[in-house]
């Protein structure tokens, strides 16, 4: 009981940190450089432009209202209670904040670091199960659907209607083409912080040599292996094939391995988007 409360609390803690961190980062760099961002946040922005009276936070949670009912009805549990928590922090957090002055108002620099901040933001917010609502609601929503589709890339193509939006209420040409980089760089930020910015590597090796390599692999890389029996489509032979999961670093030491093995190897080297279990993440259950 106790462990769950200091976990619970955690969770909170967290989630309160990247509203802060996100809220903090688009009134230092997005909110007067006129970038046309997605989100509700970019609704908001937008209609702040015309109307300079009514506050970005106060819009966003009367704007975020609809995706919190569509929320609560696909989705529910812990992880919408978490969201209800996110967006009134996020709200009261822009409206605290509006009172910076922005660091630059050099268009690039706003995006680039505008998009780190507000990504690493939201990445914090979305690892403790819990999101910002608006089309974050819509992207995990997707994601349940498409679930190999990284959860940032499924926000960057929900944002998009709302970014040339946006543009055109700028009317600001340039303000889309930052609006791309600005997404770019957020959805990778975002992915970062929930899976990490390191890409970590499957290879597949087909040899006759499969005991020796394996012993190797365990051996001298540290990692274990699966062996899958395989046969060739055109000779219609058996062969063994090894399946192992490594980091970026181990991969010269592979190739020294297999080589020193079968010099007739057939090795195949795949990028992976995350890795769960012993040696590399945890495997912890997560609702998005």
């Amino acid at each position: 009981m106790k462990s769950n409360f200091k976990k619970t609390l955690y969770d909170y803690a967290v989630i309160f940190s990247g509203c802060v961190i996100f809220a903090v980062s688009f009134n230092l760099f997005i909110k007067n450089a006129h970038i046309a961002v997605g989100g509700i946040s970019g609704i908001s922005l937008v209609i702040n432009y015309f109307f300079p009276k009514l506050s970005i936070g106060v819009m966003t949670l009367v704007l975020n209202i609809p995706f919190l009912i569509l929320g609560l009805l696909k989705i529910g549990g812990s992880f919408m209670i978490k969201t209800i928590f996110a967006s009134f922090v996020l709200s009261l957090s822009l409206s605290a904040t509006e009172w910076l002055s922005p660091i630059t108002t050099e268009p690039i620099l706003c995006t680039l670091y505008g998009g780190l901040g507000t990504g690493v933001g939201l990445g914090l917010v979305f690892l403790r199960d819990g999101s910002t609502a608006g089309s974050d609601i819509v992207g995990i929503v997707l994601r349940r659907k498409y679930p190999s589709v990284p959860l940032g890339k499924l926000i960057l193509a929900t944002d998009m209607v709302i970014v040339l939006f946006a543009s055109i209420a700028f009317r600001n040409a340039n303000s889309i083409l930052y609006a791309v980089v600005y997404m770019y760089v957020a959805s990778i930020a975002t992915d970062g912080v929930l899976y990490g910015f390191t890409t970590d590597k499957l290879a597949y090796i087909i040899t006759g040599a499969s005991d020796a390599i394996t012993k190797l692999i365990i051996s001298e890389l540290g990692r274990s292996a699966t062996i899958v029996t395989a046969e060739g489509a055109f000779t219609n032979k058996q062969r063994k094939m090894i399946m192992c999961a490594i980091t970026p670093n181990q991969i010269g030491k592979l190739r020294e391995i297999v080589r020193s093995c079968d010099e007739k190897a057939f090795m195949i080297v795949t990028n992976t988007h995350e890795i769960l279990g012993s040696g590399f993440r945890p495997n912890i259950k997560s609702n998005i």
